[in-house]
């Protein structure tokens, strides 16, 4: 029977930078997952991912995000592939909006650059009393790309990949923790679960602390490329006020403009409930987004169904597992957290194999929230 010094369950985002992050150390690691990554079963495919800096929804999230930006491009450099476009992102919304006063506010506690935008008539029509900003160090990542980019860099430094093999159950009774899979049996000294919609079912501690939302994502036809790189249109992040907020991308390849918007959900039982079937009405959502902001978009061309693992007050859970702290859990990260992947990929691997920390992981505590329950 095979036996690791850590396994990753959960080969997503950031369960594939975990498995990086630990076979950099020179432990033996191995990762599992019940697909074959990168997929569009969980929460970490759709193309393109923002990263921000100026980080709205916490100040103590903005080092977490730095030293992802330097691991992304550790990355980059180890694999020779490119993953982050550090285009800046353009920030809109009306001045007195929390997204707009969360990311100022971040700005000034982390001395990030924010400076006002330059006109932006070309791409958006907004009121003329918003304000417009450019999140200068942000940008975009290629979603799938950087699966592919973490899991072949963990194989060459000697990590294991089990793929399309589903964790039936596991037994923490002995010395070694013993994970039985549809194909096989691992014993491994530290087991990592980043299994995003599904990891209530390894980590039951979590059902109170977490839950599915169904997400759509859209893509629009830019046949006269308006929106493209070229013509200097960045990622965006436009918030109308309400808790709604829209976001989007510059033209892909294929001529598409992929744009989302963050306030239509649906709450869901678990990842076997979401309806994966695009309905009328998750486009309908989109289109006076479109309207009113990007009227230069073309028509609709496609969308796509996506889940996001929330936490509740959307912030992470990286922490041992208090019921068996040979178990790290990764988990709640609530649709924004796929730029922080690689720094949260190497917290968990620190976790698990007792190194030391290069960012503060005390808001990510789990055992604190447990206890206000």
């Amino acid at each position: 029977m095979e036996s690791y010094d850590v396994a990753v369950i959960g080969l997503g985002a950031a369960g594939a930078a975990a498995l990086r992050a630990s076979a950099k150390t020179g432990a033996r690691t191995i990762g599992i997952d019940q697909f074959r990554p990168p997929h569009g079963f969980g929460s970490s495919h759709g193309e393109t991912r923002l990263l921000r800096t100026a980080y709205s929804e916490g100040e103590f999230y903005v080092p977490l995000i730095r030293r992802a930006i330097a691991l992304w491009r550790d990355l980059e450099s180890s694999t020779g592939r490119r993953l982050f476009e550090q285009t800046g992102v353009t920030y809109a919304g009306p001045t007195d909006d929390a997204f707009m006063t969360g990311a100022r506010k971040a700005a000034r506690r982390w001395t990030l650059d924010l400076p006002r935008s330059g006109d932006l008539s070309p791409w958006f029509d907004l009121p003329g009393r918003w304000h417009t900003l450019v999140d200068t160090e942000g940008g975009y990542l290629y979603a799938e790309r950087a699966i592919r980019a973490f899991l072949a860099d963990a194989k060459a430094r000697g990590a294991d990949v089990l793929a399309a093999s589903r964790v039936e159950r596991i037994d923490g009774s002995g010395r070694l923790m013993r994970i039985r899979t549809a194909r096989r049996v691992i014993n491994a000294k530290r087991i990592v679960i980043t299994t995003g919609a599904w990891s209530q079912e390894l980590a039951p501690l979590l059902k109170p602390l977490t839950y599915v939302e169904r997400r759509v994502l859209h893509w629009f036809d830019d046949p006269a490329r308006r929106f493209g790189r070229a013509s200097g249109f960045r990622p965006f992040a436009i918030s109308p006020g309400e808790g709604q907020l829209f976001y989007g991308f510059p033209t892909n390849r294929s001529g598409e403009v992929k744009v989302a918007e963050h306030k239509s959900v649906a709450i869901v039982e678990g990842p076997e409930a979401v309806d994966r079937i695009v309905r009328r009405k998750d486009i309908a959502a989109i289109r006076p987004l479109v309207r009113a902001y990007m009227p230069g978009l073309g028509r609709h061309l496609r969308s796509e169904v996506c889940m996001y693992p929330m936490a509740h007050h959307e912030r992470f859970i990286l922490d041992h597992d208090p019921r068996d702290t040979r178990i790290v859990i990764g988990a709640g990260l609530s649709g924004h957290g796929f730029k922080f992947a690689p720094a949260i990929g190497e917290v968990l691997a620190n976790l698990a194999l007792a190194r030391r920390q290069k960012v503060d992981i005390a808001p990510f505590a789990l055992t604190g929230r447990l206890r206000r329950r």
